[in-house]
């Protein structure tokens, strides 16, 4: 929870000022207005957590900042201002499936971010703080493990260009470090890259 009460206090830190100084230029603006937002990722990078072989030769890795993410919010944009606010709830994951059984990789992020609108291109910048990262391994012949990993906060930027009023796609990168929480000083880089995509309703 501490790990938690700390990102909302970064999140804090970055969306206070930026309001107030939307306020400050656009003191006659009506209340902010709050919008559903959806959203999906498709994300690579990090340190390698698992390699499956194939008996065909093939492999495949799970990776600590892949492969997908899906999730959804809240949009709060006050008119007259260039801000935006953008608060999620995410499931990202990643996983190989095999005959003899399977491994994944979960984790849960809250996302708090603040974007800047220049016509139909949105910058971004924020927290995401991870819930729960977890990964498993359940094949045949070995018993099956779990390492589980603390709660973890990282930065995103994020970059979108604005399709239609309802949709953005765009890129984004976060940086962020999984602590093993059973073994001192163990830690994995979760760092990585993604193609996003948001619908608001």
């Amino acid at each position: 929870m501490q790990g938690l009460f700390r990102s909302i206090t970064l999140a804090s830190a970055v969306i206070l000022p930026v309001a107030a100084q939307a306020q400050v230029s656009s003191p006659t603006s009506p209340e902010p207005v709050f919008r559903g937002i959806v959203n999906a990722a498709v994300t690579d990078g990090g340190d390698d957590l698992a390699k499956v072989q194939f008996k065909n030769a093939s492999s495949e890795k799970i990776k600590a900042g892949s492969l997908l993410m899906l999730g959804g919010g809240v949009l709060i944009q006050p008119r007259g201002s260039a801000f935006s606010y953008q608060l999620t709830a995410n499931y990202h994951f990643d996983s190989i499936t095999a005959k003899n059984g399977d491994a994944s990789f979960d984790r849960f992020p809250l996302e708090a971010l603040v974007f800047y609108n220049n016509g139909q291109h949105r910058f971004g910048v924020g927290v995401s703080h991870h819930l729960s990262p977890e990964v498993e391994f359940d094949f045949d012949d070995f018993a099956k493990e779990t390492v589980e990993f603390d709660d973890a906060t990282g930065f995103v930027v994020e970059y979108n260009y604005e399709f239609s009023e309802r949709v953005w796609l765009g890129l984004r990168h976060t940086s962020i470090t999984y602590e093993v929480s059973d073994i001192s000083g163990a830690e994995v880089d979760g760092d990585h890259f993604g193609l996003t995509a948001h619908f608001a309703f």
